[in-house]
């Protein structure tokens, strides 16, 4: 377990989602301010505004990759940064043991709904969703590449 893998799973479960909880325990290394962090990601939970497409938690690392490794003022540096998020698309999947970064497929069979409307935070919702263990993962993911790559 690593600290943050430790801290996004506590964001998670103060009722952030899944991409704030990924990306705001980052925020200091980036060079970004929590409330700043928490911002940018607000609108990727739920699987990118609960349409339950890429899973928040993945979007989370590619907002952390990106943050970290991007050049916005090379044109190139876009193929290096897909080939990096293609990459790590592949080591979530396989740390998750699920063939998928798709939101829908991942809460399948928890009882997920859709809509904008985000659902309460009771202890059945934490204890049908695999969310606070892939938050953790996705962190401890980013934290990994970050280590790697400095």
């Amino acid at each position: 377990m690593s600290q943050y893998g430790d801290a996004a799973e506590a964001y998670f479960r103060k009722g952030y989602n899944c991409c704030q909880s990924v990306a705001a325990p980052f925020a200091a290394q980036l060079g970004l301010t929590e409330a700043t962090a928490l911002r940018m990601a607000s609108g990727f939970g739920g699987g990118i505004g609960r349409m339950r497409e890429v899973c928040g938690a993945f979007c989370g690392v590619t907002l952390v990759i990106s943050l970290k490794y991007a050049d916005p003022a090379d044109p190139q540096d876009k193929s290096r940064i897909y080939a990096i998020v293609q990459q790590l698309a592949g080591q979530y999947k396989a740390r998750s043991g699920r063939d998928t970064y798709l939101c829908r497929e991942l809460l399948e069979g928890a009882g997920a709904t859709g809509g904008a409307q985000a659902e309460a935070r009771t202890p059945d919702y934490y204890k049908r969703r695999p969310c606070a263990e892939l938050v953790r993962m996705a962190a401890e993911l980013a934290a990994d590449y970050l280590e790697q790559n400095p």
